[in-house]
């Protein structure tokens, strides 16, 4: 059964000014540097599934749909994200050449260098982690959902998609391989390769934000740079041993009445968005 996901480009609006929206800047300037990487990685997603596509069993349009689906929604996802990261740049949040070449580089070889079954293991890791910060963020963290311009907004319109689409890379992976003990090795591998990259630029821009801090500002946004660290693994790390059931399935995990209406805005935001296209007055 297909997951019938919806392919959006919202009508979100950046400002420059409002870059770092949120009482906690520590939790602004980590959602910014993390909208840094979803054009290494999603990209570099996208080619695997594309790649995927030979091997799944004929007898399953549904999962070649979803294949389909998938690389569009992620697509949307890293242009959006590159839209809103000319912002970033603008506001001196800047990820050097050398470290995005090195990014860049180092998925080329896993493409190129491992099997089919272990980058579909590595993608469906991806996807379970994901899907874990989408539920906490509408969950439990509405603090962090903070409506209107800047990342904020992008945040909350990719991690609704990464729940929509949270069990896409199990599914391929279940049909053209579905080895337990692989599926755990690319959750783990993936989980620590990934957020390696990720804390390289979470360290370098929140560096750059505190430059001219005296010793006591220093300490105290090191301080709330922790509590919110520690506010996700507290909720996460119990749950993720769900996770490591054989018959684990993303597809089971239900969405919050805020992630459902979430979604239901960003239905709207893209209608807006079409309508602009065709010259017509939103409704």
């Amino acid at each position: 059964m297909s997951s019938e996901l919806k392919v959006r480009w919202p009508n979100l609006k950046f400002d420059r000014e409002n870059i770092i929206w949120d009482d906690m800047p520590e939790a602004s300037i980590i959602w910014i540097s993390g909208s840094s990487f979803p054009i290494v990685i999603e990209p570099w997603l996208n080619r695997v599934m594309v790649k995927s596509r030979k091997f799944v069993s004929k007898d399953r349009p549904d999962l070649r749909q979803d294949i389909d689906d998938f690389v569009r929604q992620e697509s949307n996802h890293y242009r959006m994200h590159e839209e809103f990261n000319v912002h970033a740049r603008e506001a001196g949040f800047v990820v050097p050449e050398d470290m995005q070449d090195a990014a860049h580089a180092d998925y080329r070889n896993l493409l190129q260098n491992k099997s089919m079954n272990w980058l579909l293991a590595y993608c469906a890791g991806f996807e379970n982690f994901t899907l874990f910060q989408a539920r906490w963020l509408f969950e439990t963290a509405p603090d962090f959902c903070r409506e209107g311009d800047g990342i904020s907004e992008v945040m909350m319109w990719h991690l609704a998609e990464e729940y929509e689409h949270r069990k896409v890379c199990h599914d391929i992976y279940a049909n053209v391989c579905g080895n337990y003990f692989l599926r755990m090795w690319g959750l783990v591998y993936s989980f620590f390769h990934m957020n390696g990259h990720i804390q390289q630029r979470v360290k370098l821009f929140l560096d750059q934000y505190r430059e001219g801090m005296t010793p006591a500002e220093r300490k105290a946004s090191i301080k709330r740079e922790k509590a919110f660290n520690r506010r996700f693994m507290l909720w996460f790390l119990p749950r993720a041993l769900k996770i490591m059931v054989p018959f684990y399935d993303p597809g089971k995990a239900k969405a919050h009445p805020r992630l459902q209406q979430a979604l239901k805005k960003y239905d709207a935001l893209a209608a807006e968005t079409e309508a602009l296209k065709a010259g017509a007055v939103p409704a």
